[in-house]
């Protein structure tokens, strides 16, 4: 009986073996058909090419590299894994910090014979930024250096002083070879001087803490007529609601109390974080796509400025002086914004921090956001899906930025 989910993403940068990592950890656990290992015995004829088990797309396997976030499922020992394998080309880092929104874990993966790559940093600092506090560190390609406990060790050093102002909570470093099995499902002989758990069981063993208790939020996905009664649906993303609770609705600012909550075709006398679910207020009110629910005592902020992080996805380099129309997509509503200044850009060598006037792809910046008007926001510590948001481009619907909401306000 699975008692236990762990959601884990694998970072670093190219080549360090994160696929073949992951192909590793599915066939030693059991957990790849038999037809399948057949298909890739036949492509490698009669040898296993682990990093096929996850690179599914014709394209990938041709280029031998993960171009998209290629997510895997398995179970081992009554913990149910939910793996998002990122790509490590440095133009693919958006589809890094997506898989980092969602996870708990993030296993870094560095290569022993090339040492710290600057995406390995870059990798790091992003999950951290999005709330990852549990690392695991894997230092891969050991047989290539002879199993080196001094190898082992420099690595060891110098991803600790890059990454010692991030606080990081929980960090596990593990050498393995993905390629032979080593110290990935089970400990490995070949390196007896690690004394310590092997990558699998230091995954499970982590213990992830409770997000902190959420006021309760709802954003309304959609609006129905139904025997004279109005139906919001919607996903509850913090707390809990309960039949007789008196909410307070954006941008409306009006209050109403919940008279039914339908969940799965049932009703039901609460719904927690996670049930997507309809409610029934005690009066009609003419509420939009978009609206956020909360209960009275614990509201968001309500503001048309904020400060946020952001990583800059786009080709083309932003630029203060010459802005072009933007759109921010927030708790499902698409509003007209625009960056009215950039506070500072983060070095990725040191984490420093440093002005510009403009910002690159893969960059990673502070900066104050201005709405056309006032939106339901939460800090993205307290609420990751309420304080978290996509930028726009308004005219070629490119994302081209994910934002961390830091604070309210910003300069006049």
């Amino acid at each position: 009986m699975t008692n236990k989910i762990i959601k884990f993403l694998t970072a670093g940068s190219v080549d360090d073996g994160k696929s073949t990592l992951i192909g590793r950890l599915l066939y030693d656990t059991n957990s790849i058909y038999q037809d399948q290992i057949a298909e890739i015995k036949k492509l490698g004829d009669g040898k296993i090419d682990y990093s096929l088990f996850v690179e599914g797309l014709e394209s990938d396997r041709w280029q031998k590299i993960t171009i998209d976030v290629a997510y895997r499922y398995f179970s081992y020992h009554h913990t149910k894994f939910i793996i998002a394998d990122a790509p490590g080309h440095e133009q693919y880092t958006k589809n890094m910090a997506v898989a980092a929104a969602n996870s708990d874990e993030v296993l870094i993966l560095i290569d022993a014979t090339a040492g710290l790559k600057t995406q390995t940093i870059r990798h790091s600092y992003i999950a951290n930024i999005f709330g990852i506090k549990n690392f695991v560190v894997a230092i891969n390609k050991m047989d290539l250096v002879d199993y080196s406990q001094e190898k082992f060790n420099q690595i060891r050093q110098e991803y600790l002083s890059k990454i010692k102002s991030l606080n990081v909570d929980n960090i596990y470093f593990i050498p393995i070879s993905a390629i032979n099995g080593d110290n990935i499902v089970h400990k490995s002989e070949k390196i007896e001087w690690y004394k310590g758990e092997s990558l699998l069981n230091n995954l499970i063993a982590i213990d992830i803490k409770p997000e902190e208790e959420q006021g309760f939020r709802l954003v309304v996905q959609n609006v129905v007529k139904h025997e004279n009664k109005r139906l919001y649906q919607g996903k509850v993303i913090g707390g809990k609601i309960v039949v007789g609770d008196e909410i307070y609705i954006y941008p409306s600012k009006k209050t109403a109390k919940v008279i039914e909550i339908i969940h799965s075709a049932n009703l039901v006398n609460e719904a927690l974080a996670g049930d997507s679910i309809t409610l029934i207020l005690d009066q009609e009110i003419d509420i939009d796509r978009g609206s956020v629910f909360c209960n009275t005592r614990n509201k968001p902020n309500f503001d048309s400025r904020l400060k946020a992080d952001l990583v800059w996805f786009g080709e083309v380099e932003f630029s203060v002086d010459n802005q072009s129309e933007l759109l921010v997509k927030i708790n499902h509503n698409l509003i007209p914004a625009k960056i009215s200044n950039i506070n500072y850009l983060v070095n990725i060598d040191n984490f420093s921090h440093y002005q510009s006037n403009n910002i690159a792809q893969n960059q990673i910046a502070n900066v104050d956001i201005e709405f056309s008007k006032s939106v339901a926001f939460d800090y993205f510590k307290k609420n990751k899906f309420s304080g978290s948001f996509l930028m726009i481009d308004k005219r070629s619907n490119e994302t081209l930025a994910c934002g961390l909401v830091e604070e309210v306000g910003g300069r006049n």
